[in-house]
């Protein structure tokens, strides 16, 4: 296999402007959140499911990364999980698949976390009345925020060619073609 490309995220998309435009995309979407829950139901928010959204809200992150992981499974032998700290306070689970991957699978396993979690959300409002829990929008928000570094990434991939395979390097990833 011979290198087509290699990205660095670090430089490029560096840590802290990807999370910037992840607070910034969840803020958005909550604006946008709050106003169509307004235009719909005006001024009917029931703080009855507020416990359960906000332990969604807390289990987000961890139930997150574990989908990435569980969407990666078949190429675990070469998957790394590592615990950082980032901004000196803030514990963050570093997943990482250090073996080749093809470009669809790593795109599905970049994406799998946000569609998923996207439909159990979406289920949870319909079956329970919790969208008029304000923390449940704040909820909706923070996962799509939180999907933004991933939407980067698989938009980086888009256009390269069907058969390409994408390695993770130390400081960004590399997408090889066979020769």
């Amino acid at each position: 296999m011979r290198c087509l490309k290699s990205v660095n995220t670090d430089r490029r998309d560096a840590y802290h402007r990807a999370v910037l435009k992840g607070v910034l995309s969840w803020f958005f979407m909550l604006c946008l959140l709050f106003l169509i829950h307004n235009f719909f139901v005006p001024g009917e928010f029931s703080p009855k499911y507020n416990g359960i959204a906000f332990l969604g809200l807390v289990l987000l992150y961890p139930i997150h990364k574990g989908l990435h992981i569980l969407a990666s499974f078949k190429y675990r032998s070469g998957m790394e999980i590592n615990l950082i700290r980032r901004f000196y306070i803030v514990p963050c689970i570093q997943v990482r698949v250090k073996s080749v991957i093809p470009k669809g699978y790593y795109l599905f396993s970049l994406l799998f976390p946000f569609f998923f979690i996207l439909a159990l959300l979406v289920l949870w409002a319909l079956f329970i009345p919790i969208w008029n829990s304000p923390v449940f929008l704040i909820l909706l928000a923070a996962h799509i925020g939180m999907s933004y570094p991933d939407f980067i990434i698989a938009n980086n991939l888009r256009n390269l060619p069907k058969n390409c395979f994408v390695e993770d390097a130390k400081r960004g990833y590399s997408i090889l073609i066979s020769d």
